[in-house]
């Protein structure tokens, strides 16, 4: 305690640089361990799960046929599976199976509205993937048709007592499910997230049931919970029988050549890792480099005020203190001093709490589990010990006889060194941001292959198909509006798949990314021009004939060896049928350039007509309709097509999207990495002034005699800015170098992950450079002129 109050003190008397110490610490630790935080929570998916070490999620891997040697590898598989892998597979304890029904509005009898994630789940969920059942039954509530469990979250909003109340889907009219429990809310480092549950048993009621299906329609997400000390590369023999038993698979792989299909079983705790272990990579590094230059400033200050400390340890060894007494007065200093960096970095993350969640894409509460805490608590020791030892060590060596004269470091090398270091930081980071800066911006600015300027859209969910004409007809005639379409999606959101099929029918040639049902203004409105064939037209389209985007025509002239064009060709696809190709058009980007969908597009055709009738005959059916606004067309279009909706909508709550906001949002992630870099650059930047301008002050005090002595010898103050700052420059240029090389290495891994990519010409590292040498050397003139400015017979009054 007594150490605790000596080294209190000392940390506001003149020279020590408590307070410069205190804040670049502070801004170095706060965002360093809220990026090691974010990288330690990566780690933490599904660890909450009790024997998360023994539970599995099943995965495909496939190819369907010799043109390629590897495996595609996904996360889902078809509905019989993991029921099979239970009954069939001996070592696997539990199996179970989800089907995603998607986020949906849904209302209660008394009109009121929420929105939730919903899920298709069997009995046995919980045993597979426990949560604390709050109320209710869950088996028998998830083995009765139309039941549902909801989430504690969920319960709460809706008020509390929820069980025997009925909800209905916004997209599935009419199809009412009854709340039978609650069950904990799951917490969000979770890598299938669901607020209701409804029955699997429930299926037929949603989509078609694929619940006893051996292939194709994969999308169920299946876990099995191994035996205890079970591998599961042992499961192999066993899996292979039971597709040899259910699957046919050895006739398939002989009809089918190369056609190759297994099962593996990924650990649930690692899934999430191995999605964003690139990511992993990248947070590590800049966490790194701001830490590790905040802690090369906050040595060097520290070092650079006990050389104005030598008389104190001269003293102390005087009267018979030891090396390993000094040592603790300077990790008790620093100890005091790290807790208060500490408590100021928690003080700041706390005040940008908001705009952290909202860059992270989650509660910051959320990374306070085990997983995350024990480690940061393992840095932060560690980085204790460091800033403690060193100064300290050098401390304790100051000599005794030379601390009495005026103890000065005769050698600055080492201040060089520790300054070069941050260079190396701050240079790779600056570096960094801007090549993720002008990769986001050629991402989100390029050209996607089809209009989003001026296309708004909305879905028909809830819609009653007799009033679809009526709706049409409205936006039509309004003004503002040039052209009205309808389709079942649109390029942001994604498409499912289905297999195109050889001529004979036998094989699956490869997976196109189905679109479904377009009518003939669609590509109009997206402005996709149809390169060979025509477009749809009233006139000579009919119901699901067929256009296809110009990858996936040149696919089925190499696979089929046409020579005369696909135009006309009669064309077998899954879940289609026989369809006749009437046109190709250009190739668009699916999704986004970031984490594009590579596959061949396909449209098919369906009148207003058709439309309109499917969804008279099946209420759950829906699309978007998409409209294109005349280029003249003033501001408030969404809200007037929104009250168009909202007249024929039974809860009115129409929601109207504009395509080119939807296709900036498919770009947050990497606009947050963007935001991200640009916090680490500003923080490490400041930290390295702050270093610099302390270099440059105790540099300038060290050689204040020399400084002296050139101006009364008659040097300008050019001569003098000149020689100090081409020492400086001596070291900085090397340090850029090596953080410029860091920078290419990591931001070339890091653009691997994109279909679209800026080229890392030398042009742009050599303005980071010069950039930031030009920074060193106006920082440092400034400070210098300063300096040399005093009065020469101050520093040699006493000479």
């Amino acid at each position: 305690m007594n150490s605790l109050k000596i080294a209190f003190r000392r940390l506001f008397r003149k020279g020590e640089h408590t307070v410069t110490r205190i804040v670049s610490l502070a801004m170095g630790l706060s965002f360093s361990l809220l990026l090691l935080a974010e990288v330690f929570y990566f780690y933490s998916y599904d660890s909450f799960y009790p024997d998360a070490d023994r539970i599995y999620v099943v995965h495909e891997n496939f190819k369907v046929d010799k043109s390629s040697d590897q495996l595609r590898n996904y996360s889902r598989v078809s509905g019989a599976i993991a029921p099979g892998l239970k009954a069939e597979v001996p070592g696997i304890e539990l199996a179970t199976r989800l089907n995603p029904l998607g986020s949906s509005i849904f209302y209660t009898d008394d009109f009121k509205r929420y929105k939730a994630s919903f899920s298709l789940a069997d009995e046995y969920l919980f045993d597979v993937l426990p949560r604390p059942v709050l109320q209710g039954n869950a088996k028998e509530a998830l083995k009765s048709p139309m039941n549902c469990m909801v989430s504690s979250e969920v319960a709460e909003d809706m008020g509390g007592d929820v069980v025997g109340k009925v909800i209905e889907l916004k997209e599935y009219p009419g199809k009412k499910v009854t709340i039978a429990g609650v069950f904990k809310a799951l917490p969000e480092n979770t890598n299938y997230n669901y607020d209701v549950l409804v029955s699997m048993v429930s299926i037929g009621e949603f989509m078609w049931d694929g619940r006893e299906n051996w292939l194709g329609n994969d999308r169920y997400y299946a876990c099995v919970k191994l035996e205890p000390g079970v591998e599961p590369k042992s499961l192999a023999p066993a899996v292979r029988k039971m597709q040899e038993k259910h699957q046919d698979i050895e006739a398939l792989e002989e009809t089918q050549q190369g056609f190759v299909l297994k099962y593996s079983f990924e650990p649930i705790t690692k899934i999430h890792v191995a999605n964003v272990k690139d990511m992993i990579l990248v947070l590590s590094i800049i966490a790194a480099a701001v830490l590790f230059v905040s802690m090369m400033n906050y040595i060097l200050l520290t070092l650079s005020a006990l050389v104005n400390r030598a008389k104190t340890s001269a003293i102390h060894k005087t009267c018979g203190a030891l090396s390993q007494n000094l040592l603790r007065m300077i990790f008790t200093e620093t100890f005091l001093l790290f807790l208060i960096s500490l408590t100021g970095a928690a003080l700041i993350i706390l005040l940008l709490r908001p705009l952290a969640e909202t860059q992270l894409d989650h509660q910051l509460v959320s990374v306070l589990n085990p997983t995350v805490i024990w480690p940061l608590l393992g840095v932060i020791t560690a980085l204790v010990v460091l800033i403690s030892y060193l100064p300290g060590k050098f401390f304790s060596r100051i000599p005794v006889a030379t601390a009495f004269r005026d103890y000065r470091q005769k050698r600055n090398k080492w201040k060089l060194a520790l300054l070069s270091l941050q260079f190396i930081g701050a240079s790779f980071i600056l570096t960094v941001l801007v090549i993720v800066s002008l990769q986001y911006d050629k991402m989100k600015d390029a050209d996607h292959g089809y209009r989003t300027e001026g296309v708004y859209y909305g879905s028909t969910s809830g819609m009653d198909g007799r009033k679809l004409s009526a709706v049409l007809h409205e936006l039509r005639s309004m003004p503002e509006i040039e052209l009205v379409g309808m389709g079942d999606g649109v390029p942001t959101d994604g498409a499912s798949g289905n297999n195109v099929l050889s001529p004979d029918g036998e094989r699956e040639l490869f997976n196109v990314a189905d679109f479904y049902f377009i009518d003939e203004n669609y590509l109009s409105i997206l402005d996709i021009p149809v390169i060979r064939g025509q477009n749809f037209s009233e006139e000579t389209a009919v119901s699901h004939d067929l256009l296809i985007s110009d990858k996936g025509a040149e696919m089925l002239l190499m696979n089929n060896g046409w020579t005369d064009g696909v135009l006309g060709k009669e064309l077998g696809v899954t879940e289609h049928g026989s369809t006749t190709i009437r046109g190709v058009f250009d190739d668009f980007i699916i999704r986004s350039m970031a984490s594009p969908d590579t596959r061949p597009a396909v449209f098919f055709y369906m009148s207003e007509e058709k439309f309109a009738e499917r969804m008279v005959n099946n209420p759950s059916f829906s699309f978007n309709i998409l409209v294109k606004a005349h280029p003249s067309a003033e501001g408030g279009l969404p809200e007037k097509m929104a009250a168009v909706f909202n007249r024929v909508l039974p809860h009115q709550d129409a929601v109207i999207k504009s395509l080119q906001d939807e296709q900036q949002k498919s770009y947050l992630s990497e606009k947050g990495f963007r935001n991200a870099m640009m916090a680490g650059n500003f923080i490490i930047l400041l930290i390295t002034v702050i270093g610099l301008l302390g270099y440059t002050a105790n540099e300038g005090n060290r050689r204040r005699k020399e400084l002296a002595i050139r101006r009364i010898s008659g040097a300008n103050l050019s001569d003098i800015l000149q020689a100090f700052i081409t020492d400086l420059e001596y070291i900085a240029i090397p340090a850029v170098l090596i953080g410029l090389s860091g920078a290419w290495i990591i931001t070339g891994r890091w653009m691997q992950n994109f279909a679209s990519k800026i080229d890392l010409h030398w042009g742009i590292f050599a303005g980071c450079s010069l950039f930031f040498l030009m920074l060193i050397a106006l920082i440092a003139a400034v400070n210098y002129t300063r300096i040399a400015n005093r009065n020469p017979i101050e520093a040699l009054r006493y000479e």
